[in-house]
């Protein structure tokens, strides 16, 4: 394994598949016809009293709150003084850090924006490069750019492809879909110049990937992709990851009314349409269809519920 590679992927923060005992898969790795772009769509387990693992996922995901959006070098600084001295105080820091980054807004969109992270890493085992919510000034405030930015280096061609993250948790999947997309577009279209969609989070990137990457050998070599006055900025692969949660009335309304199978049986005979509707919505943009793009669509009881709770949960 070439060295890039190998460092790139000590980046990639794994469980050992604690997701799946929440989520139940309908389909993987599912062609969307007349594009580039695969699909992955999963429901939510039922617990043995026929419950949707409704807030046991979103305790799951709010246990990640470091992960996400701490940079690598505070983490290994605290993970550093832990095994000096046994202390978790630095940890138990760094949680109180991640929590007061996260708006309070009723329609944040973080949620979807932690749950596509996680699926990234478990699922496709792609690194994040930057967290971008360490660059956030107030927990007030939304960050303006891409939901997410992983990557992954080719040592056949000696390529480093970018994956720009968007998710979107709407009522209807078509809402979703469509916004996701118009959302991505410029990040994969745009070409590459001081004025592109993607020149701020690129500028971010380089101006904090010490931190985040707390690897001076990588770092030299990845800024050289991001140097315009670089050739390696002509290896420079543009890629997109998405997440479209969205409402869905099959989930059971009270106990023991149907079990995980009948569930997703239930989900499996709506797919094709879900893909279809992926299909029309990446071809509205001329060019799309061509670019790599891995979709992650999640049904749930209700979104806003699931916001609701999410802001309850890492309340200060």
């Amino acid at each position: 394994m070439n060295w890039i590679e190998e460092a790139i992927q000590n980046l990639l923060i794994k469980g050992e598949g604690e997701i799946f005992s929440r989520i139940e898969t309908i389909g993987s790795n599912l062609e969307i016809d007349g594009t580039e772009a695969q699909a992955y769509c999963y429901g939510l387990k039922l617990d043995g009293q026929g419950n949707p693992r409704t807030k046991d996922l979103i305790e799951f995901v709010a246990s990640k709150l470091i992960d996400y959006s701490i940079p690598k070098k505070l983490q290994d600084e605290a993970k550093e003084q832990l095994n000096k001295t046994g202390s978790t105080s630095k940890i138990v820091e760094l949680g109180m850090i991640a929590k007061h980054l996260f708006t309070d807004l009723e329609k944040t969109g973080e949620f979807g924006e932690i749950l596509l992270y996680i699926l990234v890493q478990e699922i496709l085992e792609l690194p994040q490069l930057i967290s971008k919510m360490s660059l956030k000034t107030s927990g007030k405030l939304h960050y303006q750019g891409a939901d997410g930015i992983h990557v992954k280096f080719d040592e056949t061609d000696n390529s480093l492809s970018l994956y720009w993250g968007e998710s979107k948790m709407e009522q209807t999947i078509s809402s979703g879909l469509k916004n996701c997309f118009d959302s991505l577009k410029s990040f994969l279209l745009d070409t590459y110049g001081h004025d592109s969609t993607q020149t701020r989070d690129l500028h971010l990137i380089t101006s904090n990937i010490a931190d985040n990457l707390n690897n001076p050998k990588l770092e030299d070599i990845l800024v050289r992709y991001f140097d315009l006055d670089d050739d390696l900025s002509n290896k420079l692969k543009y890629k997109g990851v998405c997440f479209v949660g969205f409402d869905s009335k099959n989930y059971p309304k009270s106990p023991l009314e149907k079990n995980t199978k009948e569930l997703i049986e239930v989900f499996q005979l709506e797919m094709s349409n879900w893909l279809k509707s992926s299909g029309k919505q990446i071809k509205k943009h001329p060019n799309l269809e061509k670019f790599e793009i891995h979709l992650f669509l999640i049904p749930f009881p209700s979104v806003q519920e699931f916001r609701t709770h999410f802001l309850k949960t890492i309340a200060i």
